[in-house]
């Protein structure tokens, strides 16, 4: 962690590139501590041992093993879609200055999971360069069609994330005490401080450290107890209790963003150039 807290110091405060530093930094300590600690009965050659360290900054797979690939030219359609979404819910919580509350977290998530066109944008590149032998690692897979809080968080949001915690910590947790509870628990516990660190370094903001980590143990302990039901539950239902779960718990984590008017700091990539069609907000606000 020593790598992370170096490199953090001093970073600008609401600026979504300070953020992105603070989660890279963690995320290349996991790996290094995972890579020198927990692998040490394998042999890695420096080139493995390096692409291992930097994936998430390169996160290359072979197309076959990769999940969510639809032909070039559907992808292409959906990054056109994400992006005017994803700028016209920029303009209107611009325009309506959203506090925390439920409309407010509902708009947050779906800024968030339709900014992944910026790395679909990447991987289109990748897999016209490579010839379609290669792409990268999606940001999600629409997460709107989870039907447990263990798909939301092992299958479909943010995967570049989920990969390091669940090949540097949740397996080798696992392995060493033959437990997934103590695994999952554990990430989570990881991935809280993360974020606690990204409050703290981006915001300053110390009243919502607690908050904050809460809101991950809570989802790892509620992933824990999924595990352990024998209850086989409607996919309709599942996907109901799983949404309102995360509605309920939301603001502890999103607080800061939305009090800070991070996002509006932050236009998203490409907001400002002309000839992108630019989807009027509505005159009203939710």
């Amino acid at each position: 962690m020593l790598l992370s807290y170096i490199t953090c110091q001093n970073l600008p405060q609401f600026d979504s590139l300070g953020t992105f530093t603070v989660v890279i930094c963690w995320l290349i300590s996991i790996r290094l501590i995972s890579l020198t600690s927990f692998s040490t009965k394998t042999l890695l050659t420096f080139q493995t041992f390096l692409l291992k360290t930097l994936w998430m900054c390169f996160p290359i797979l072979p197309r076959k093993t990769a999940q969510n690939q639809w032909p070039i030219i559907y992808s292409i359609i959906l990054i056109i879609i994400k992006l005017l979404i994803n700028h016209w819910i920029y303009r209107w919580m611009t325009k309506c200055e959203m506090g925390v509350s439920y409309q407010g977290i509902f708009m947050f998530y779906l800024l968030l999971i339709t900014i992944s066109y910026v790395i679909e944008i990447e991987m289109i590149f990748v897999r016209i360069l490579t010839l379609d032998k290669y792409t990268l690692e999606s940001f999600t897979n629409f997460p709107i069609f989870s039907t447990s809080l263990r798909e939301f968080w092992g299958r479909r949001y943010n995967r570049i994330m989920h990969t390091i915690f669940k090949e540097s910590i949740f397996e080798p947790i696992r392995l060493e005490f033959s437990s997934s509870t103590i695994g999952a628990l554990t990430t989570f516990i990881i991935n809280g401080l993360l974020h606690v660190h990204i409050v703290l370094g981006s915001f300053d903001d110390k009243s919502s450290l607690f908050p904050t980590f809460m809101f991950f143990l809570l989802h790892g302990i509620a992933c824990s107890i999924e595990t352990k039901m024998k209850i086989q539950l409607p996919k309709y239902v599942g996907w109901i209790i799983t949404f309102i779960f995360l509605l309920i718990t939301s603001p502890l984590v999103v607080k800061p963003f939305l009090d800070k008017r991070f996002i509006m700091l932050n236009p998203p990539l490409f907001f400002d150039v002309e000839w992108i069609p630019k989807l009027p907000p509505p005159n009203f606000c939710p």
